[in-house]
């Protein structure tokens, strides 16, 4: 048995060396293969292992919360900007402002065409922010990049910054619909940054709704539907960049690969400022806000002052690149210059009824006996019948009700549009004059009988 017990034991030293395995038992040998045992009197705390003079140890695996995240590798960054061959100039607030006077804008705001001037504080708006105040935004093209340069009348008076959300809205089939929104958040550093600069794509052509350019909520479509990179990582880590320009008035420039948009160069494009809604999924904004949701800057449009939904944001209105406008480009700059700036006075209002001669006595008889029709298009063009360029415009609701605001006084004539062929209306159109301040309420067309579904 001594024997047995001189040629095993150094053995079992041997194994347990290899393994660097502690060899802390102080359990009974009948107790090594049963388990845990109660014995009275045992420590709870095991005895210090034995190492046998081994001091290598293996690190145990990095918690789920300590793996490491993968760097973006960027191949390509932009250059020092491109001399600026297009320039849109905008409404500015800050001038009045600055004067002490109460925050409104003296023009640049029309709900109905998508085109904001609220760099102010909703509801009571008696907070400026000079930082989302937009004088001017300029594009250019140097080799591989696009370069666009967004000018703000002021830094944020408490952080010193450009605190908001800025960016570039490209429409690439002249339909009055982005393709694209290149949108940059704060901080924005000195140097080139990828950081909170996001491109996104709208895939499926639902910018706008129905009506391009023209408010008609409810919103149903899903606008801005892909994002195409965010903070460098999406389909091309190096697709868009941002930074800070210091100076007197600051700037802020957004540069993109020309390659992102398939090296188009004729299209239509306008700039943001936005800190008080900055949704890609609710473009255009107008579609997704009703006007009495989204309320007016301007004091005199009393049924929706002041700003509520739609605040603490500017944009501007689009110009060409590449290509001289004809003058009928959907969302087109008046004179393709300067979002319209104009002496703020008293507007009026128009609406009126499209409904259905169900009884064919040519007498609206009420919803009872005769009905309304929605989805037709109710267009204001400017002057006498058979009018000039579209002034307003509006949607008849399920039961034929349309309303067009923001009107300034002056002759109009209305149109409504067939929704389908073989539908008529009576009258085909109807002039109509109004003076400051007036509400026209009895604006209405007559579905001729047997002409509509």
């Amino acid at each position: 048995m001594k024997t047995f017990f001189r040629r095993i034991v150094p053995l079992l030293v041997i194994i347990l060396v290899a393994c660097n395995m502690p060899f802390t038992s102080t359990a009974p040998p009948s107790d090594i293969s049963g388990g845990a045992t109660d014995t009275p009197g045992m420590l709870d705390t095991p005895e210090p292992p034995i190492t046998s003079g081994v001091t290598d140890t293996v690190e145990p695996p990095p918690a789920a919360s300590e793996t490491p995240t993968a760097t973006i590798q960027h191949l390509v960054t932009p250059g020092e900007g491109a001399s600026s061959v297009y320039t849109i100039g905008d409404t500015i607030s800050g001038d009045t402002a600055s004067t002490g006077k109460t925050n409104e804008p003296p023009g640049g705001d029309i709900y109905l065409n998508n085109l904001y001037e609220r760099p102010f504080n909703a509801l009571t708006q008696d907070i400026f922010f000079p930082d989302l105040d937009i004088r001017t935004a300029k594009l250019g093209l140097s080799g591989d990049w696009m370069y666009a340069t967004i000018q703000l009348y002021g830094l944020d008076p408490a952080t010193s910054t450009l605190a908001g959300s800025y960016g570039i809205e490209i429409d690439l089939d002249l339909d009055g619909r982005g393709e694209w929104l290149i949108m940059a958040a704060p901080p924005l550093p000195d140097d080139w940054t990828t950081d909170g600069v996001t491109s996104w794509n709208d895939t499926d052509g639902d910018v706008g709704q129905k009506y391009a350019c023209i408010a008609d909520p409810p919103q149903t479509a899903d606008s801005y539907d892909k994002l195409y990179v965010g903070s460098g990582v999406g389909d091309d880590p190096d697709a868009a960049w941002a930074r800070y320009i210091g100076g007197t008035p600051p700037a802020m420039q957004i540069a993109f690969k020309h390659s992102m948009i398939a090296y188009d160069s004729k299209f239509m494009w306008g700039v943001w400022a936005d800190q008080g809604v900055d949704e890609p999924q609710w473009f255009d904004y107008h579609d997704h806000f009703t006007y009495e949701e989204a309320g007016s800057p301007f004091s005199y449009i009393t049924e929706f002052y002041p700003i509520k939904a739609i605040a603490e944001l500017d944009n501007t209105c689009r110009t060409t690149f590449g290509f001289a406008p004809v003058g009928n480009e959907p969302c087109l700059c008046a004179g393709n210059v300067k979002t319209p700036t104009y002496t703020p006075a008293p507007i009026a209002r128009l609406g009126g009824f499209v409904w259905k001669d169900l009884n064919n006595n040519r007498i609206y008889d009420g919803a009872g006996t005769d009905g309304g029709m929605g989805n037709v298009t109710v267009n204001v063009r400017a002057g006498a019948c058979p009018g000039g360029a579209i002034v307003g415009s509006a949607v008849t609701i399920e039961w034929g009700r349309y309303d067009v605001y923001n009107l300034p006084p002056g002759s109009y004539c209305v149109q409504p549009v067939s929704p389908a062929a073989g539908i008529d209306f009576m009258p085909p159109n109807r002039d109509v004059t109004l003076v400051a301040g007036e509400f026209r309420d009895n604006v209405n067309f007559m579905v001729i009988i047997g002409s509509f579904p």
